[in-house]
């Protein structure tokens, strides 16, 4: 019937926040979207480009997906 075994709000087992980067990771994720999302803090003005998101298989890593990248504007 589509619905997954589990409730997937706080879907991470475990999160890894970096000065250069952000990782989610869960043990098994069953198919479908899946959002995430963390708060960042500008610390000067300008107009950068965000590099894609990257999700893979952690022993598999030829499975992959990416998303598109983004232009971000800090007046």
């Amino acid at each position: 019937d589509g619905r997954r075994p589990y409730l997937t709000i706080g879907w991470t087992d475990h999160e890894n926040l970096r000065d250069e980067r952000a990782e989610a990771f869960r043990s098994i994720l069953w198919p479908g979207v899946y959002e995430w999302s963390h708060v960042i803090r500008a610390t000067c003005a300008g107009t950068f480009i965000t590099p894609p998101a990257k999700a893979e298989e952690m022993y598999s890593p030829e499975n992959f997906g990416r998303c598109a990248t983004e232009m971000v504007i800090i007046d």
